[in-house]
C-alpha cells in the first residue's frame, strides 16, 4: 500500500506582524483501497512542512500547528481531504528560538511580563548609601536628616514586578518553589535569552512566589513572580524607637525648635526584610 498525495491548494497570510498558512491535499491509496486516519497521519510527516519541499525559504518562517483529515463525501473512505495549518516562527531575537514559536498551551511555552512603577516608602535620611549587597548592619545611616520630629517623608522608589510563565510537562517541584520564595538572588539573574536581555545584579531581585495550575494531562502552567529593586536592594530605613516612639533630638537641645534647630530622629538604621539569598537556577525557569 502506498498513499498518493495530490496537492489542492496552498496559502500564506501575513497579518499584524505574523505569518499564518495552510495547505490542502487529497489523499488516496494507489491500489484504490479504503484508508483511515491512522494510515494517513502515519505518512504525513513530509506534508507537515509548509510547501512540503516546494517552498523551502518560506518553510523556515512557518511551523506546523494542526492537521485535519476528512473523508470526501461518497468516497467510501478511499479519498480523504488533508488540511495542514501553520503559523509564524518569528521570535524576539535574530534567530528562531524553539520557545518563541510555542502556543500558550504547549509544553515549552514561556512568556515574560513586567510592571514598572514608583512605590512610596518612608525615609528619614536622604543622600544615603545602601550597605553593600543589601546586607544590613547596625550603623546609623549617614545622610541628610529629612524627617520632622521623627515623622518620615515619602520617597518614590522605582521598582519592577516581573513574572515568567512556563508550561511544563510533569508536576511542578512545589518544595523547591517554597524553599526559594522570599529570598533574594545570590547570583546575577538574566531575564531573556535572546534579543533585549535584562540582567538583575546580585541581591536586587526577590522571588515572591509562584502560582501553578494543571492545564492538560500531566501538563502544568507555572507563573513565577519577582520584585526588582536596583536602588535600595529591598532595604528599608527604620528609625530607633523606645516606649515613647521614635527617639528624636535636635542640635541644641536646650533651645527652642527653629529652622536651624530642627527636631529629627536620633538614629536611623538600614533593615533588610529579605536577608536570605539563594541561586534562582534551582527553580529551572526558562525565559526567552
Amino acid at each position: 500500500m502506498a498513499l498518493q498525495w495530490i496537492k489542492q491548494s496552498r496559502s500564506a497570510t501575513f497579518d499584524r506582524g505574523k505569518w499564518n498558512g495552510s495547505q490542502n491535499y487529497l489523499v488516496r491509496d494507489d491500489a484504490d483501497a479504503s484508508i483511515n486516519v491512522f494510515t494517513i497521519a502515519s505518512n504525513a510527516s513530509a506534508y507537515e512542512v509548509f510547501g512540503a519541499g516546494d517552498d523551502t525559504t518560506m518553510a523556515t518562517y512557518m511551523r506546523f500547528v494542526s492537521a485535519t483529515y476528512t473523508p470526501v463525501s461518497d468516497g467510501m473512505d478511499k479519498i480523504w481531504s488533508a488540511v495542514f495549518t501553520f503559523e509564524s516562527t518569528m521570535g524576539d531575537g535574530i534567530n528562531i528560538v524553539a520557545a518563541d514559536v510555542k502556543t500558550e498551551t504547549e509544553v515549552g511555552f514561556t512568556s515574560i511580563e513586567s510592571n514598572i512603577r514608583e512605590e512610596a516608602i518612608d525615609i528619614w535620611r536622604t543622600g544615603t548609601t545602601v550597605p553593600s549587597g543589601g546586607t544590613q548592619d547596625n550603623n546609623d545611616i549617614v545622610g541628610t536628616k529629612s524627617d520632622s520630629a521623627g515623622e518620615p517623608i515619602s520617597f518614590l522608589l522605582p521598582i519592577a514586578s516581573i513574572s515568567i510563565r512556563n508550561v511544563i510537562y510533569g508536576r511542578p517541584n512545589y518544595a523547591t518553589i517554597m524553599a526559594v520564595a522570599g529570598k533574594r538572588n545570590s547570583a546575577a539573574f538574566t531575564f531573556g535569552a535572546t534579543g533585549q536581555t535584562f540582567v538583575c545584579a546580585i541581591g536586587t531581585l526577590v522571588f515572591t512566589g509562584a502560582s501553578t495550575s494543571r492545564t492538560g494531562p500531566n501538563v502544568y502552567e507555572i507563573n513565577y513572580q519577582f520584585n526588582y529593586d536596583p536602588t535600595l536592594y529591598h532595604m528599608r530605613q527604620i528609625a530607633m524607637r523606645d516606649l515613647k516612639g521614635v527617639k528624636t533630638s535636635r542640635p541644641t537641645p536646650g533651645s527652642p525648635v527653629s529652622a536651624s534647630n530642627v527636631e529629627t530622629a536620633s538614629v536611623v538604621f538600614w533593615r533588610q526584610p529579605f536577608p536570605d539569598t539563594t541561586a534562582f537556577s534551582a527553580l529551572g525557569i526558562v525565559s526567552t
